[in-house]
């Protein structure tokens, strides 16, 4: 029988698909993302960390049990250890004033507080779904992805943490964990989910479109 998760997968294939072939992934796939692209992209998705770790503190505080709560503090340990540290060195090596990419953009703007709106008012479910929809998504390009020659090194190590082993298992929690949360559900609240997750990947394909300096997005 087809898990929760899998058929979320099939029922927005179109908004998938938009996200696996977006300019972004296709230009980096290419080996020809324009740098100013990156450098704007840097500066938003580095700022986007800093909401996401307030995404996983509230699981944490609405998760079940602490077999939950333990894995998600793993997480959260590796976000301020690992992610940021990463941003503030990559930023630094490639002399990014933050100042000059400004991530007021309907785009940036609808992700971020989308995300955390859900986290702050939404169930353990909807918490779960948002972060399933967001890394499993990205898990995918960057597998496909990381194959492929890139000559910006950064890009290249970019790519390749979430393209790892230990990402993927992060993933995969996540999976498992929502179509956990699935068997309790009613079908109206599975419903509610199924549009939650729609709307995920529709924010994800607006953020990216938003580093390209000339989509207003």
């Amino acid at each position: 029988m087809e898990s929760f998760s899998d058929q979320l997968l099939q029922q927005h294939q179109t908004l998938w698909q938009a996200m696996q072939q977006h300019p972004f992934v296709l230009d980096i796939e290419r080996n020809q993302l324009p740098e100013n692209v990156f450098n704007r992209y840097l500066v938003f998705e580095g700022n986007f960390v800093a909401t996401a770790i307030n995404i996983f503190a509230l699981a944490v505080s609405k998760a079940p049990d602490i077999r939950q709560q333990r894995w998600l503090i793993g997480v959260l340990n590796a976000l301020v250890d690992t992610q940021i540290a990463w941003f503030e060195q990559v930023l630094a090596q490639r002399n990014i004033n933050p100042n000059d990419y400004p991530d007021d953009l309907p785009g940036v703007n609808a992700f971020r507080d989308g995300m955390f709106k859900v986290a702050q008012q939404g169930s353990f479910a909807e918490i779960i779904t948002l972060m399933f929809g967001a890394e499993w998504m990205y898990y995918h390009w960057c597998a496909r992805v990381s194959s492929q020659p890139i000559a910006d090194s950064d890009i290249r190590r970019w790519v390749d943490m979430h393209a790892e082993d230990e990402f993927y298992q992060q993933a995969l929690w996540l999976k498992g964990e929502l179509d956990a949360c699935a068997q309790t559900l009613s079908a109206e609240e599975k419903s509610r989910l199924s549009v939650l997750y729609g709307q995920v990947l529709q924010w994800e394909v607006d953020f990216h479109n938003a580093a390209y300096p000339s989509s207003g997005a």
